[in-house]
């Protein structure tokens, strides 16, 4: 089958799960991957990809800035690559796909997040009603809409979409790439963050949770990432030297880490009326054999095992975040084994990236059939 892949821009890394599946799925369909922006520095990448703005000298961000121009060209070029079936990732920026689709190809929209969330959001501006108008065509043009949680799928049937036409399909991370290294048992605990350095992941929680922590159960605090935080951040890592601030850095620094970590803890709760749709960090780091702590909100409870691969708090209560913290921190070692043991079994048989590609497989299959 031929399959187009289609999503506005494209970075790689961080943003593999628009080539993993495809990837995982290449020796049975012929994909090509259609973006307006993309950046690509990852040599394990072999999916084709075509972009459409030009002046990669530009950079990244000022190419963003004139994508509609080029969204004829991106149709175009769909069309022509005649495919039997158009995926498109996110039901924001569709009009390429959605337009390609109307010549007889099925459509098939995964929603990640942040279209479901703009769809909630009053239209009330020009980009609000550009991306009210994307999402809503995307779902009535698609086939079949994915969810990447059931609390995306219950957000998305709130808003009106059609509950007929969508399934959960769960993003899954690769254990064969994420899977425990070398972990130190016996030295000092690292508790490590790994995201957006902003209000909605709650990196702030985190180190009021391990500061306040600390002198009962030493550890070190690792903080990866970048984000509109940055500065506090780094203001409370020169001030406590427990705390770490590594900033930005590659997908297999990131994975050593995760495999060093005696703790991933991802405290990301409601912001702006926004809530995690799913969370690959939780399923990253518990593929390596790493208990996760996180709060109870959006879609992050489906990532783990509350209480066997670790632990969750309600959302935005710090309280119960240092005290989940706290007991994670003075596990016996044998009760911590099994729950690191635990955690790589959930994902490997759950969440995994295998498990997922089958899944979307039958999808696009079953799709197909329907016409």
């Amino acid at each position: 089958m031929k399959i187009a892949i289609t999503k506005s821009t494209l970075r790689v890394p961080p943003t593999y799960f628009a080539t993993a599946h495809a990837e995982q799925l290449k020796a049975s369909h012929d994909f090509h991957l259609f973006t307006l922006v993309a950046e690509i520095t990852d040599r394990s990448v072999t999916v084709p990809v075509t972009d459409f703005v030009p002046g990669q000298l530009l950079g990244f961000r000022r190419r963003e800035l004139v994508m509609p121009a080029f969204m004829p060209a991106m149709t175009l070029a769909i069309r022509r690559f005649k495919p039997d079936l158009i995926h498109q990732h996110f039901g924001t920026w569709s009009q390429p796909a959605v337009q390609a689709s109307r010549q007889g190809t099925p459509l098939v929209t995964t929603l990640h997040g942040s279209d479901v969330v703009s769809l909630g959001n009053r239209a009330d501006t020009f980009m609000a009603k550009w991306h009210h108008r994307n999402v809503l065509a995307a779902a009535s043009q698609s086939k079949r809409i994915l969810a990447v949680s059931n609390y995306l799928a219950g957000r998305a049937t709130a808003l009106g979409l059609d509950a007929d036409k969508i399934e959960v399909h769960y993003q899954g991370v690769d254990t064969d790439y994420f899977a425990p290294g070398s972990h130190d048992s016996e030295g000092v605990p690292v508790v490590l963050f790994v995201g957006t350095l902003n209000t909605q992941k709650g990196i702030r929680d985190l180190i009021d949770a391990s500061l306040a922590v600390w002198r009962k159960a030493h550890h070190r605090l690792v903080v990866i990432g970048d984000g509109p935080l940055r500065d506090a951040v780094e203001e409370q890592a020169a001030s406590h030297p427990h705390i770490d601030f590594l900033g930005r850095m590659d997908r297999e620094a990131i994975r050593g880490w995760m495999q060093q970590a005696h703790i991933l803890v991802a405290p990301s709760q409601e912001a702006g009326g926004a809530r995690e749709a799913a969370g690959l960090v939780l399923l990253e780091a518990q593929a390596c054999g790493t208990p996760v702590l996180a709060y109870r909100s959006g879609g992050i409870p489906e990532m783990l095992d509350d209480g066997t691969t670790g632990l969750l708090a309600s959302e935005a209560d710090f309280s119960q975040l240092q005290s989940r913290l706290l007991q994670l921190l003075q596990l016996g070692s044998g009760e911590y084994l099994g729950m690191r043991r635990a955690a790589r079994n959930f994902v490997v048989e759950h969440r995994s990236l295998a498990g997922s590609s089958k899944e979307l497989d039958a999808h696009y299959k079953q799709v197909r059939e329907l016409g």
